[in-house]
């Protein structure tokens, strides 16, 4: 029953990558910065009809317009809410008037971290009668952070329901990134509808029913992998091994990294933790595998992976 109810999960995603979202987004790149959810629900209602492009359209306003607050994220403020309540349904209102406060500071100041980012679209998705979630769990960004599990969750994203159909969406990941200690807004939209099969690279849930849907196991597994860029998944590349990501080796050996779907005409380039430059690495291939050789460091290191300028994997080396 498990596994009939897990390939029917499995199948409700929809191929909304496929679809050229072009002229929608350069619609809302021309709106207004509103500072109410309504007006904006009310302008998307009125210029797109299906709930596929009325989500796409309220996702792209949020990543055009709310930049991702790095200070809050480094040094979050702890605020305890308190309340009152003498029934069920005045707990329900309650939350959902700090979620609504969460979402009117987001559209005010046009700042947030994944908290509003998410919130935001869970209100617009609201206002226009599509059923949507808030997911909570874990995200890893370096290599640092293999194999070490936190104790509390770090991140928060979308559910969204469309056609009985659910897409994964996570608005903060699409909107930019952090470089150099600084935030650069640049959009990308491999974050909306993320394919099922590699989400549990780079999101793992801590709702059980969805790590059912997501066929995720282990926290544990999770942290344990390769850090995975995502060009990379973007690429439809597949890592054949290792698939740790911690290496151990011991210093001077060859470490050989096997990549499916990747192209001769693909550039690749390793670093190490602390070089200046990048090097070429020697790359083989036997049918659409390609096996990448690199020469063991001395020392314990990070290990990144270029593909085509973009940095596709990172590694922890660990040496015997």
């Amino acid at each position: 029953m498990m596994k009939k109810l897990l390939l029917l999960f499995l199948l409700c995603s929809i191929a909304s990558s496929a679809q050229d979202f072009t002229n929608l987004d350069n619609t809302v790149k021309n709106y207004p910065k509103y500072r109410s959810p309504q007006q904006l629900a009310d302008r998307i209602s009125k210029d797109f009809s299906s709930d596929l492009d009325r989500v796409r359209a309220s996702f792209k306003w949020i990543t055009n317009n709310i930049r991702y607050n790095l200070e809050e994220a480094q040094q979050p403020s702890r605020t305890v809410i308190q309340f009152r309540y003498s029934s069920e349904k005045e707990r329900l209102e309650k939350i959902q008037q700090i979620k609504d406060n969460i979402v009117k500071e987001a559209f005010f100041s046009k700042k947030g971290v994944c908290e509003e980012y998410a919130q935001s679209l869970k209100k617009l998705c609201d206002l226009l009668g599509i059923e949507a979630e808030v997911l909570t769990g874990y995200v890893r960004n370096t290599a640092y952070e293999i194999n070490r599990v936190p104790n509390t969750s770090n991140h928060a994203w979308n559910a969204v329901k469309i056609d009985n159909k659910w897409i994964i969406i996570d608005a903060t990941w699409s909107s930019g990134h952090v470089i150099n200690g600084r935030w650069l807004k640049e959009f990308n939209s491999y974050y909306f509808n993320i394919d099922y099969n590699k989400i549990g690279h780079t999101h793992y849930t801590d709702n059980r029913k969805w790590n059912i849907i997501l066929n995720q196991d282990s926290l544990q597994e999770f942290y344990s992998q390769p850090i995975y860029g995502k060009e990379f998944l973007r690429k439809d590349m597949e890592v054949v091994s290792p698939k740790s990501g911690t290496i151990n080796t011991k210093g001077g050996e060859t470490i050989i990294l096997k990549i499916k779907n990747l192209k001769p005409h693909n550039k690749v380039y390793y670093g190490l933790m602390g070089d200046q430059y990048s090097k070429k690495p020697i790359v083989t291939f036997n049918n659409n595998i390609a096996s990448i050789s690199i020469i063991a460091p001395q020392k314990n290191m990070e290990l990144y992976l270029f593909v085509d300028k973009e940095l596709a994997l990172e590694y922890k080396i660990a040496v015997r």
